[in-house]
């Protein structure tokens, strides 16, 4: 038999853990233990996102806040600068800078910048200021007609070399500003946008009331207030070197710039000019058609105009009336107000009025300067050079030439003599302005023919020198400039003495020069129309107190009289 294998106590295997059941107070332990870490798990998983979700709250609340403190930095800095504050000489201004024109209206929405590359920034000017036009500017000066003044703002900013002057928009109706700025803002953000161009720059002059007197209410006193303000400002405050001064109803031609540009060295070098106008009053489109010729003209033109800062604060400046009788422009063609200079003016006119209602221009008369020729934009990018050697509008250059033009018109029978007393039917049969002679050059006045030559026409009076004897009129030396008494006539003025009264010696009694010998003038020279001008103001309770009015639409009569002046008279013996 086999014996017995003794049995063999089993032993615990190493790879398994006793079962729970196996120890109850194990089991709950690890129970506890299982729940606890659930429970912590998810506080933890639920912290993590409360901390996640907050830091991502505060980020994005931190990138609006810096948008919008940088929107804000940007608006304040780029598109509304705040008001740069100006000397109140002779009144008070200020001045935004010209951004803050461009942000008047709301801003449109941004457009998604297209791809591919960009379009090119506007060019560069072609033209370069001479030496001796450093700083210079032009005003447009308005009152509260916005949709011309949006149009003349386009036109100028438009012009060849508008970035090379200084501009600003003088305002003088306080009750209008608002919608005024507006429409100078649409006129800089569509000039941006049209051109790629940068901020031009524009500036706000505002002028407000002196006083309240009702020639400071009227038309024609606002205007000459106003005209003096802006040349003030932008001469003697801002310190320009050239002013252009431009009216709120002229658009500006496309080679505008040009022509000031290329005659500043005149204005500098000849001290018998004082001005340069963009407008020709004879340049209706019948008799100018030559956009480079340029004349001299003792007739201040205005209508787009400049003058150096010497000429307003070395003269015009100290003598610029109070109350200017029928207007500031007709005061600036006193030989007393411009001191016997002339200004150069171009054959074809580098401005269009365009304004149908006005202190000057009434509703209806639009069609007036329609007849006006007017520059196109053929020349404006060659820097001005097609104006040519301008040197032939040298004083004697000048007066050898019209000399010669004056001779070569009598051998051809292209002469014409007028007075004023004729002047409107010849003023209608050459298609001219037909109120009074303009555009002259001591009495003549020179149409271009398309063949090149030119006709005259020749004061009998003021062109006396250039004519020959017997078709000039001259002061009878017998003649005698009487002054009357108030209300009188010349007739009886003449009478009293035992002489007569002569109508044709009357005109040469018609000047500042003739007055100021008679009369003290205490209130300068000013312009008037009446059949009894020449005449002085005695009537204190007249805005012209004191003044000697001269006249250059009507000719005076000896029988006229009024009761508030004194007549100057032209006697002449029995």
């Amino acid at each position: 038999s086999i014996p017995s294998i003794p049995s063999i106590p089993s032993i615990p295997s190493i790879h398994h853990a006793p079962p729970l059941h196996a120890d109850p107070s194990m089991r709950m332990t690890k129970m506890k233990e299982r729940r606890s870490k659930r429970k912590y798990g998810r506080r933890f998983f639920s912290s993590y996102l409360r901390c996640l979700l907050q830091i991502t709250v505060y980020a994005s609340m931190s990138i609006a806040i810096t948008s919008l403190l940088l929107s804000l930095f940007y608006l304040e800095f780029e598109e509304y600068a705040p008001p740069v504050p100006v000397r109140p000489s002779p009144g008070p201004t200020s001045r935004p800078s010209a951004a803050s024109i461009a942000t008047a209206e709301p801003e449109p929405k941004p457009e998604p910048e297209p791809k591919g590359p960009k379009e090119p920034s506007a060019p560069a000017s072609p033209l370069s200021l001479p030496p001796c036009m450093p700083n210079p500017a032009v005003v447009v000066v308005a009152h509260n007609r916005e949709g011309y003044l949006k149009q003349s703002l386009s036109a100028l900013l438009r012009a060849a070399g508008s970035d090379l002057f200084q501009i600003y928009v003088s305002l003088d109706s306080p009750g209008d500003y608002g919608r005024m700025e507006l429409a100078v803002g649409g006129a800089v953000r569509e000039y941006m946008d049209g051109s790629q161009a940068a901020d031009p720059g524009l500036k706000f002059l505002r002028m407000r009331p002196r006083s309240d007197t009702a020639f400071e209410r009227s038309g024609i006193g606002r205007i000459s207030r106003h005209h003096e303000f802006a040349l003030e400002q932008g001469l003697q405050v801002e310190g320009h070197s050239h002013l252009i001064v431009l009216e709120e109803d002229l658009v500006a031609a496309p080679d505008f710039f040009s022509l000031f540009v290329a005659t500043a060295p005149l204005l500098e070098h000849d001290s018998s000019l004082f001005c340069v106008s963009a407008w020709n009053d004879n340049g209706m489109s019948g008799v100018a058609w030559d956009p480079r010729r340029l004349y001299r003209t003792d007739y201040f033109a205005g209508l787009g105009w400049m003058i150096k800062r010497s000429e307003w604060a070395g003269r015009l400046r100290a003598k610029w009336p109070a109350v200017p009788s029928t207007g500031w422009d007709h005061w600036m063609r006193l030989p007393t107000s411009n001191d016997n200079r002339e200004c150069v003016v171009p054959e074809v006119s580098r401005t269009k009025h365009i304004g149908d209602q006005g202190v000057n221009v009434k509703s209806g008369q639009q069609n007036i300067y329609s007849r006006w020729a007017f520059s196109g934009a053929g020349d404006a990018e060659d820097g001005g050079r097609h104006f040519g050697d301008l040197s032939y509008l040298r004083r004697d250059r000048y007066e050898e030439d019209v000399e010669s033009l004056v001779k070569l018109a009598y051998e051809a029978g292209t002469i014409e003599f007028y007075t004023l007393e004729s002047w409107a039917m010849i003023a209608a049969k050459h298609q001219l302005w037909k109120n009074q002679p303009r555009g002259t050059h001591r009495g003549l006045i020179l149409v271009h023919n398309r063949d090149g030559t030119f006709k005259v026409l020749a004061d009998k009076r003021k062109a006396a020198d250039y004519l020959r004897p017997e078709d000039a009129w001259r002061p009878n030396p017998d003649a005698q400039h009487v002054p009357g008494g108030r209300g009188e006539s010349c007739n009886a003025v003449c009478s009293k003495r035992g002489l007569r009264c002569d109508h044709r010696e009357l005109q040469f009694s018609n000047t500042c020069e003739r007055m100021l010998r008679a009369f003290p003038c205490e209130a300068g020279c000013g312009h008037q129309m009446g059949y009894e001008i020449p005449s002085y103001v005695v009537a204190p309770n007249e805005r012209t107190y004191r003044q000697c009015l001269v006249a250059d639409e009507v000719a005076s009569t000896c029988q006229a009289q009024h009761p508030i002046t004194r007549r100057l008279c032209a006697c002449l013996p029995m």
